[in-house]
């Protein structure tokens, strides 16, 4: 882990000495059709496992992309491609190699109504989260534009969940509906409310609940010359289980569990090809269950080369 460390700080003392050599006039990267991406993320999380135990754990995430788009400017098809690799020291859970891809197809079927269809593939996680199960998904998504820059969009999705084999009983199906509102205003900012709801069906009826997702996301950039993007979110999230009971004043009542977060994410452009992110999240949960609390602290930083473009 020392070596790790070691990495970690050359790589960001390197990264932000070449980022002060360039001038950082220059204007947003340039489009483009194909191209690589590399990163390198670190975090602490001061309960990782997000439990009673409350182990705190320093990360550090490396991982390298791959993208494409049909078109440079306003693409309507998109793919991108991640593999990344996590180390955590203080357990061994979450150690693992991730792979995400990601492709949407958009299409407008008027003026003001566009289609948006997603299929998502990622296996043990991505690199910016912590996962250690795959998902499937497909979503498909109906937005409405109106004149005066607020967007209503509704999706539904089939998601599928995969465990490693000694949580095979976990394994499911997740769908999803829900809506969004979004509201666009003058440089570059925006707003957005998301509701979901979700009913996981698992091979272990212990295992199924149904689950409802309110989102409020705030975004804008921080410079007049818009090189730095700061995004706020606010998610609740209240769950309540099917066939999983806990005893509540000596009476047998279905678990139900009340979920916070609150995630804050500042990036900035130091040059067309680098980015650099910093990152604080606030999650708590809280249940009739009195051993389910808990509550964490994550923090990260990250950088983003974006340098190789092919042609």
């Amino acid at each position: 882990m020392r070596r790790a460390l070691i990495i970690v700080l050359a790589t960001i003392i390197l990264s932000v000495s070449v980022a002060a050599q360039t001038r950082t006039d220059a204007d947003t990267p340039a489009h483009r059709r194909w191209w690589v991406s590399m990163s390198l993320a670190t975090g602490f999380d001061t309960n990782i496992t997000h439990d009673e135990e409350q182990i705190s754990a320093f990360g550090v995430i490396p991982s390298l992309g791959f993208h494409f788009r049909d078109n440079p400017e306003r693409p309507s098809f998109e793919v991108d491609y991640e593999v990344g690799i996590h180390r955590y020291n203080n357990t061994d859970e979450f150690n693992r190699v991730s792979h995400s891809f990601v492709g949407v197809y958009r299409k407008r079927l008027s003026k003001r109504v566009v289609s948006k269809t997603t299929a998502e593939i990622s296996l043990k996680g991505s690199s910016e989260d912590r996962d250690v199960n795959n998902n499937y998904i497909f979503e498909q998504q109906l937005q409405y534009r109106f004149p005066t820059n607020t967007r209503l969009a509704g999706f539904a999705a089939y998601r599928l969940k995969r465990y490693p084999l000694i949580e095979a009983d976990s394994n499911s199906i997740d769908s999803y509906i829900g809506a969004k509102i979004e509201q666009r205003f003058s440089g570059d900012r925006s707003i957005e409310l998301t509701y979901r709801y979700d009913h996981n069906r698992a091979w272990d009826p212990r295992s199924n609940y149904f689950r409802r997702t309110y989102t409020l996301e705030f975004q804008t950039p921080l410079s007049v010359r818009r090189q730095d993007w700061l995004v706020m979110e606010f998610r609740y999230a209240p769950r309540t289980y099917q066939s999983r009971t806990t005893r509540v004043d000596r009476i047998r009542v279905p678990r139900h569990d009340d979920r916070w977060v609150f995630e804050i994410d500042y990036t900035r452009l130091l040059r067309p090809d680098l980015l650099v992110g910093f990152n604080y999240e606030y999650e708590k949960r809280t249940s009739n269950d009195l051993d389910k609390f808990f509550t964490s602290h994550a923090f990260g930083l990250r950088f983003t080369f974006d340098k190789w473009s092919l042609k």
